[in-house]
């Protein structure tokens, strides 16, 4: 096969040492560059396609994948944005532009991938993507209209999947999106098949571990969690997960290990510190509970909840004067809190 892709593009290139201005030549010198990864060649290829045919709609929209695969997304947003002026019924120019504003225009992403499935509604690409584009449109909502797009969310995820079952992703995205409504029963059933269908399948494992915890199965969610790991020896989020289920089944020194190993992969992350000055806490190790607790605020100052535990292993340690210095400052970033605390430690 490399050597096919080898012949076509010496192929390619003899024809545009004799027309250097044959912009199918280029586009289709730029296409072999592309298919065998090397996208610098892929992006020159493109550059002089579009310079030699400016109106080229396939040109731009194929220099816009070179620029994605090359890390710039800026120019490769403006490259799709050239392919769709030039052609508006362009399905896979507005798939992509609005994949690719999924993270940092989330509205306007829903919009390109709406006109992509009106003009082809039997893309389950752009139905996932666009399930996703709501996600991220629900994380920046109040709670009702962040509701409304997440079950926005899962009727386009559902589509995809109608349009194609084995669709893994789909599943995953689903399964995600049931964690965040609060149907866990949804996302256990979900996810369930998304592993099986994908055993490797690391964020599937976590989602479906979330779910199984959220749903009281900590061992359950444990198993998950530890999978996730061993597929994704990286996955902070899923190490801290794990330390989570482990300190609800009481597995006390394990779970102090998982959040030691979150923090060796993510360092700057007060919530696991946090959460481990609470199994510190809870073990009665209250100097390191401590040591944890100021950890986590040194990170985040106004980290309401590490200064209420900050407080009561001072407490524990029969330092008042410490933990009223907590009080106060609790006082003044969740006076909620400062409460219930005063009425459960102070008062008495």
């Amino acid at each position: 096969m490399a050597a096919r892709y080898q012949e076509a593009s010496e192929a390619f290139q003899n024809a545009v040492r004799l027309t250097p201005s044959d912009a199918d030549a280029l586009n289709n010198l730029g296409a072999v560059y592309y298919v065998l990864e090397q996208y610098d060649r892929a992006l020159d290829g493109f550059q002089k396609a579009t310079a030699a045919k400016p109106d080229s709609a396939d040109a731009h929209y194929n220099l816009g994948n070179a620029y994605y695969m090359s890390g710039k997304n800026r120019e490769a947003q403006t490259a799709y944005r050239r392919a769709i002026e030039l052609k508006p019924d362009y399905v896979e120019a507005k798939t992509n532009l609005g994949s690719l504003l999924i993270s940092t225009d989330p509205r306007t992403a829903a919009s390109q991938l709406l006109g992509s499935i009106e003009l082809r509604p039997n893309n389950p690409v752009a139905y996932n993507n666009l399930g996703y584009a709501y996600v991220k449109i629900a994380e920046t909502s109040d709670r009702a209209n962040a509701v409304q797009y997440l079950r926005q969310a899962v009727e386009a995820y559902k589509e995809a999947l109608r349009l194609k079952p084995d669709y893994v992703k789909a599943m995953n995205n689903l399964g995600a999106a049931y964690n965040k409504l609060g149907q866990y029963q949804d996302a256990v059933a979900v996810l369930q098949n998304a592993t099986r269908a994908k055993p490797d399948f690391p964020e599937a494992h976590y989602n479906l571990g979330a779910a199984l915890y959220s749903g009281g199965d900590f061992k359950g969610a444990i198993t998950e969690f530890q999978q996730a790991v061993r597929l994704k020896q990286d996955y902070a989020d899923a190490y801290n997960s794990l330390g989570t289920a482990l300190y609800k089944d009481q597995q006390f020194d394990a779970a102090i290990d998982a959040y030691k190993k979150t923090l060796t992969i993510k360092q700057w992350n007060a919530e696991t510190n946090n959460n481990l000055g609470t199994v510190y806490f809870r073990t009665k190790r209250y100097q390191e509970a401590v040591a944890s607790f100021k950890e986590a605020i040194r990170m985040m100052p106004d980290y309401a909840q590490a200064h209420f535990n900050l407080a009561l292993a001072y407490v524990a340690l029969n330092d008042r004067k410490a933990a009223l210095e907590q009080y106060n400052r609790l006082k003044q970033i969740n006076p909620k809190l400062a409460d219930e605390f005063f009425q459960k430690y102070i008062k008495k």
